[in-house]
């Protein structure tokens, strides 16, 4: 076996069994784990009945998003890695077009599959996008207006793209380049933004990030989202957007980011007063720096 795929698990319900049903049908040369973080669901007696043909990892409380990837990387010793959300359906062919492109690309770090149009690859954050996007302002990077348009253009712009950040629910990465950085940064938790830091870490070591427009799986999302509850998501995804500014921005720029979480809150209070609780909390949360 050259590829694990590794399912980071979280109270998905149904979706974990059909996201496991799907690999098992369309992938024979692979291993296949699934790293659970403390569901309290019945998302893993749901695929109890798969124990001979898929490996678990349960964990005692939620480690998050990245240290269920380090879990993954550390517990086994394939040389490409597959990460997969719950919420995704492989279709037949999918991993091994990945796998294949590695295989042909050494300096490939990782490759992501095609997971739906509004998660398409993105540009690195800058403190300039960041403060549109948390004041409400509709920001599509040139990268997702690049891809988007070759990928609608046929089959011949169809081919792996370099690009910076794809996404990480579908994302094969290659274990020689994981060890260069050292992982995944368990400190973003419990998800959002660990991905974008591994990737722009990535690229600081001089390695390749591609995007594999013809490897297509069918992404739910926003499960994780859901199942956390408005109050939690918003905590996270913000603090966590915080947490990678102070790590690759100046002061000055952080100071903006955060100025701007707390700005974009105070809007959506007003705005959406069914959600001012949550937004009251995130506005809290920016004014104190987590």
């Amino acid at each position: 076996m050259t590829s694990t795929v590794a399912v980071i698990n979280w109270n998905s319900g149904r979706l974990l069994r059909t996201c496991i049903e799907s690999l098992l049908a369309t992938t024979t040369n692979a291993d296949i784990l699934v790293i659970d973080n403390a569901s309290a669901d019945t998302s893993l007696e749901s695929v109890e009945g798969f124990r001979n043909r898929v490996n678990f990892v349960r964990n005692s409380v939620n480690r998050g998003f990245a240290a269920a990837v380090n879990q993954a990387f550390h517990t086994t010793s394939t040389s490409y890695i597959l990460i997969l959300n719950p919420d995704i359906r492989v279709t037949p062919g999918a991993v091994q077009v990945l796998e294949d492109f590695m295989e042909a690309h050494p300096r490939a770090a990782a490759v992501g599959g095609y997971v739906g149009e509004k998660y398409l690859p993105r540009d690195f954050p800058t403190v300039g996008n960041l403060i549109l996007q948390n004041l409400g302002v509709n920001y599509f990077s040139p990268q997702q207006r690049t891809v988007g348009a070759q990928r609608r253009g046929g089959v011949q712009e169809n081919a792996p793209v370099s690009v910076e950040q794809p996404a990480a629910a579908a994302l094969l990465i290659r274990r020689d380049a994981y060890d260069d950085v050292d992982g995944f940064d368990e400190q973003f938790y419990p998800a959002w933004y660990e991905d974008v830091d591994f990737c722009q870490r990535l690229k600081a070591k001089g390695w390749d990030i591609y995007f594999a427009p013809h490897a297509e799986f069918l992404h739910e999302g926003g499960y994780s989202a859901k199942a956390l509850g408005s109050v939690d998501f918003a905590r996270s995804y913000y603090g966590n957007q915080l947490r990678y500014a102070r790590k690759h921005f100046t002061p000055l720029g952080t100071a903006a980011v955060r100025a701007s979480i707390a700005a974009g809150m105070l809007g959506r209070m007003i705005g959406k007063p069914r959600q001012a609780a949550a937004y009251g909390r995130a506005f809290i949360g920016a004014l104190k720096g987590w």
